[in-house]
């Protein structure tokens, strides 16, 4: 293998399992996780609707985001690593982004191939996932290009005076999350209502709507609050257990404005007469959301903002394939990584507050 940022990131990931999995507990409770859902999966006979065939074109967000994630890892790389010099060559990157893309597809590849299968369609899947995919990694390329360079002459302060003790430090989450340190429980209030009432107009407008392209319109306002709610102030999570904030806080305050977002959107859903399914699609992206959002507060302390979304990209890849394939698996081994996250954030706490 002769292109250095492969061998570099190889390197990185089998530290990284070596150190996560390399105790004698963690294979034997690796083994005790396995071995109920080989047990399961071995006795499921998964048949779906042929309308379910429209599931294959979530592998477009998959595509989008490796490729966002894969130029935030290479930017990061050329600024402080020993690689950097491998960085700046255009064909040891673009034999970078190939495997990367390659160790992706191959997992959604599969799923393609079991949805095709469930459903009777097994071409229009693989070419629906295909299609979705290289569209998704297409966007993501072509994204930087198009982006409006804003002017630097103007700065705005990063802090503002928000109250405090608990209250300043939610306050300072949601300024954050919501682009803007004036009045930032108000602006997320603000967001909120907006998030409801276009939900609600989408719920109208789109009645006539065949049932797969239904979801888009209706999904889209809670979608957008949840990217703004990704938005996290490493270095104020990595502060706050050190001033002695438990990990129940911090998970409480990362999670304000998602779980907001999941009461508002699905108000709107059931007042406007909506089916329980698309409700419960909305929780299940919160939940992700909020996990995931946990999981990087938790994590910041004593560690590098790059780290730890290289870490959680790594592990949510693992869980998702695991939650194709043994559902019971992904469970217990996410359940299992958080319990982790949060030893390692309590251990940082050294003050009482």
């Amino acid at each position: 293998m002769a292109n250095r940022l492969i061998r570099y990131d190889a390197a990185l990931l089998r530290r990284f399992v070596a150190d996560r999995f390399g105790g004698a507990r963690d294979l034997l409770l690796l083994t005790l996780v396995a071995t109920p859902g080989v047990a399961w999966f071995r006795q499921q006979t998964l048949v779906l609707p042929q309308g379910a065939l429209w599931l294959a074109l979530l592998a477009g967000p998959a595509g989008f985001a490796l490729q966002r994630a894969g130029r935030q890892r290479l930017a990061g790389l050329a600024e402080h690593s020993p690689v950097a010099p491998a960085v700046l060559d255009g064909r040891e990157r673009r034999t970078w982004f190939i495997a990367a893309h390659v160790i992706l597809w191959l997992p959604l590849l599969a799923a393609a191939i079991l949805l095709g299968l469930a459903t009777g369609r097994l071409l229009p899947a693989v070419g629906l996932a295909a299609a979705s995919y290289a569209t998704g990694a297409g966007l993501a390329m072509i994204l930087p290009a198009l982006r409006w360079q804003r002017g630097t002459g103007r700065s705005r302060p990063s802090v503002a005076p928000l109250g405090r003790g608990r209250r300043a430090v939610i306050a300072l989450v949601l300024a954050r999350q919501t682009l803007g340190t004036r009045q930032p429980v108000v602006r997320a209030g603000l967001l909120l209502l907006a998030s409801f009432l276009l939900t609600v107009t989408a719920s109208w407008w789109g009645r006539g709507l065949a049932v797969p392209l239904v979801f888009i319109p209706l999904l889209l306002p809670s979608l957008i609050v949840l990217l703004l709610a990704a938005r996290l102030d490493a270095a104020l999570l990595a502060f706050l257990p050190a001033a002695g904030y438990r990990p129940g806080f911090i998970a409480l305050a990362v999670s304000a404005l998602p779980a907001g977002s999941l009461l508002a959107g699905a108000a709107a859903l059931l007042l406007t007469g909506q089916g329980i399914g698309i409700v419960i699609v909305l929780a299940l992206a919160h939940l992700a959301f909020i996990l995931i959002g946990i999981a990087r507060a938790w994590l910041y302390p004593g560690r590098s903002r790059r780290s730890v979304d290289f870490q959680l990209q790594l592990e949510v890849a693992g869980l998702a394939a695991a939650a194709i394939l043994l559902p019971p698996l992904a469970i217990a081994a996410a359940g299992w990584r958080f319990w982790h996250f949060h030893r390692h954030c309590r251990a940082k706490r050294w003050m009482q507050a």
